[in-house]
């Protein structure tokens, strides 16, 4: 099946979606003139995006996530150095100024989950080197323990010994 991609001044092209993503946003880029590392998306004619670019697997079937014969537009995604989402901007010249707002509360949106696992993340990392220095000291400790009781003088020796000056 197809989808329609809209973009510029109301111009659109078919896509065949009996492919992976991987492949049908390359195509989609290519065929936009848009660089290869640029970020894109799609969103349908409401403004909701389909964050393909999030997708687990990229080799998944277009034809699965994308309904046959909708029109979608390509958005590009801006990030930061860092990772941070910053702004969405559709390549369809005329737009809404509500599916505009649509579009950069979904991002929002996007860069407050992102945040929220990055502090997850780093607090379980925290967490682990704390475990790690907990567990390190506690060796450390048993070690510690260890060692005195190798200095102290064996019994065993004792007793030989005493039992000598006993026979003498």
């Amino acid at each position: 099946m197809f989808i329609y991609i809209k973009h510029g001044n109301n111009n659109q092209f078919l896509v065949n979606t009996n492919c992976p993503i991987v492949v049908l946003m390359k195509y989609i880029k290519t065929r936009l003139g848009l660089a290869e590392s640029e970020l894109i998306d799609l969103c349908d004619e409401r403004g909701v995006l389909k964050f393909l670019f999030q997708l687990q697997n990229p080799q998944e079937s277009a034809r699965g996530l994308l309904k046959a014969k909708e029109s979608f537009t390509v958005c590009i995604i801006k990030r930061t150095s860092d990772g941070a989402y910053t702004s969405v901007t559709s390549l369809l010249s005329s737009v809404d100024s509500a599916l505009i707002e649509s579009l950069q509360t979904q991002i929002n949106n996007l860069e407050k989950t992102r945040l929220k696992q990055l502090h997850i993340v780093e607090a379980r990392v925290a967490t682990s080197e704390e475990i790690n220095a907990q567990a390190l000291a506690t060796k450390s400790t048993k070690k510690r323990k260890k060692v005195t009781h190798a200095n102290a003088p064996d019994e065993e020796v004792q007793h030989h010994t005493e039992d000598r000056k006993s026979r003498n």
